[in-house]
């Protein structure tokens, strides 16, 4: 696990997060729902109907702006383009109102998207991102868990989450230790599926096995160790008979 350092020097974060229609509709530039957290808090600017559009996206930038003031930084994911970010809310703001609407995440704000990539390298996981980290970590707010398009602020809390994690040096990656355990998993595995085709006469016996498979004594078997009448591999203390020889000699 690695420390995020510029995370973890940010004194008063606020993580914004916000739902749009589907990229796949951009015919609309529709606004669902606009979510803050700071100190505890979640701030909720819900659009239940095309009239709630319009101010609660007007009460999301003034929240945004007071927060400014107090000297806060922003934390966004991925809140960098013209179809999904402040240029998108300004934007759309101006659509139903015919008016500019004055919201900037400031110079400090931060995309945590980038500063994942910046840490841990391009490959930290796989795509969706969001969601890939959220089943890695057992964090709720995967897309896959909503019902709806309205995330609310389970998908908030999701940002949240990962933001402290790495701010804490506690998020899991698919890279350095964790991509290795996975690869030893995936190894042991195989050799666990290789163990099971092997014939019967193929296995490897302990001790025990040999006199309960042979139906000798643990003094025979003493005895043909020390005669050096029956093969065997030693590891440590322990010795180890593959059946298939025994079968030849006993």
């Amino acid at each position: 696990m690695i420390k995020h350092k510029t995370l973890s020097t940010i004194k008063n974060p606020v993580i914004v997060h916000y739902t749009r229609i589907p990229f796949e509709e951009w015919s609309s530039n529709e606004i669902w729902g606009l979510y803050i957290y700071h100190n505890d808090e979640y701030y909720s600017y819900e659009v239940n109907t095309i009239n709630d559009e319009e101010w609660s996206i007007y009460q999301y930038a003034q929240k945004i702006i007071e927060l400014l003031a107090q000297g806060c930084t922003i934390i966004h994911w991925n809140q960098t383009s013209e179809h999904f970010g402040s240029k998108h809310i300004v934007e759309r703001f101006f659509e139903l109102t015919g008016s500019h609407l004055n919201l900037e995440y400031g110079k400090n704000s931060i995309n945590l998207a980038y500063e994942m990539i910046k840490t841990y390298g391009e490959e930290y996981i796989s795509h969706p991102r969001l969601d890939s980290l959220a089943a890695l970590n057992g964090f709720s707010g995967a897309e896959s868990d909503e019902p709806s398009p309205m995330f609310n602020h389970r998908r908030t809390a999701l940002i949240v989450k990962i933001f402290y994690s790495a701010m804490n040096g506690t998020l899991k990656t698919l890279n350095s230790e964790y991509r290795e355990k996975l690869f030893r998993l995936e190894l042991l595995k195989e050799i666990n599926n290789e163990l099971r085709s092997i014939n019967p006469e193929d296995r490897v016996l302990s001790r025990k096995q040999v006199k309960k498979e042979c139906g000798i004594s643990s003094e025979t078997l003493s005895n043909l160790i020390q005669e050096s009448k029956i093969p065997y591999t030693q590891i440590g203390r322990r010795l180890y008979f593959l059946k298939s020889e025994l079968l030849k000699t006993i």
